[in-house]
C-alpha cells in the first residue's frame, strides 16, 4: 500500500500530493523602476522568480519599461529594458518575489 501526503477540497479534487513541488519563498522586494541585485544563497534547491506588476501601463504611449530578472543561486538581479524614447517613462514598479523548490 502506497504512503504519502494527499489533499483534497471540498468538491473531491486532488489539490496537493506528495509528488508535487512546492516553492518556498525566501525574499521580495518592491521594484520601483531602477535597476539593482540582492545576493541571497538559493542553492537549496531550483531558484524561480515571479514579478507582480502595480500595472501594465500608466500612460497612453506605452513607453513603459519592464523589469528584466536573472535568478541564480547566488541571488537575484533585475534591469530594466531601455524605453523606446526618453519622454514621459513610466516603468512598470511592482514587486518581485523569489524563492527555491
Amino acid at each position: 500500500m502506497p504512503a504519502g501526503l494527499q489533499i483534497w477540497d471540498a468538491s473531491g479534487n486532488l489539490v496537493l500530493d506528495g509528488t508535487h513541488r512546492l516553492g518556498r519563498i525566501k525574499g521580495s522586494h518592491y521594484l520601483d523602476g531602477n535597476s539593482g541585485n540582492i545576493s541571497m544563497d538559493l542553492s537549496d534547491g531550483t531558484p524561480f522568480w515571479s514579478f507582480q506588476p502595480d500595472f501594465l501601463f500608466a500612460h497612453i504611449n506605452g513607453n513603459s519599461p519592464v523589469p528584466v530578472v536573472s535568478i541564480s543561486s547566488t541571488g537575484v538581479v533585475w534591469t530594466y529594458t531601455s524605453p523606446p524614447s526618453q519622454s514621459y517613462i513610466y516603468p512598470i514598479t511592482g514587486n518581485l518575489y523569489w524563492g527555491c523548490y
